[in-house]
């Protein structure tokens, strides 16, 4: 700006002072190249104005972008402690939880010697008195045996008796 208005002024000052024509022509094509220029100049002023109000806006979203970016990486985080804990306490329930099933299981193991022990003793006993029972049973059976022997000869004795006695009162009744 301050060119122009110095040309401006150079410009009144020609009118005033006599000069040549051909000094005029330079100067007025220099003139028209500054013109030019400060044109162009401003032009690129006005390209660089609206490119830097772009960055200006690109750097502004980004800045959103990264402050967004944050606060989710914030929340994130927050996520992350959340689940880290909870996966500490999950951890810990679980190692309680199995130092507990480890000791039922001990127990229940050793309950179940104590009652496998406990079987096999009265297994032990149970088969003396299947073996006591079996003796007994053929002393009965042998008892039996023997009782039966005697019904069968008493009876035998018995029918010989009776036959023996029927035999003459069989000759009676038939007279």
């Amino acid at each position: 700006m301050a060119r122009v208005v110095y040309l401006e002024m150079f410009r009144r000052l020609l009118d005033l002072v006599p000069v040549r024509a051909s000094r005029l022509r330079v100067a007025s094509d220099q003139l028209r190249k500054c013109d030019a220029r400060v044109a162009d100049l401003k032009a690129s002023l006005d390209v660089a104005r609206l490119s830097a109000q772009e960055w200006k806006a690109k750097a502004d979203e980004a800045e959103q972008r990264v402050a967004v970016s944050r606060s989710e990486a914030a929340q994130q985080a927050k996520q992350i402690e959340r689940l880290q804990a909870q996966a500490a306490r999950s951890a810990d329930e679980h190692a309680r939880e199995l130092e507990r099933l480890q000791i039922r299981v001990g127990d229940l193991s050793e309950k179940r010697a104590r009652d496998a022990a406990d079987l096999r003793a009265h297994l032990a006993n149970t088969q003396r008195d299947v073996e006591h029972a079996r003796e007994h049973l053929m002393l009965i059976d042998t008892k039996l045996d023997i009782l039966e022997g005697a019904a069968t000869v008493l009876d035998n004795r018995t029918r010989a008796i009776l036959s023996t006695r029927s035999a003459p009162d069989s000759e009676v009744t038939s007279q």
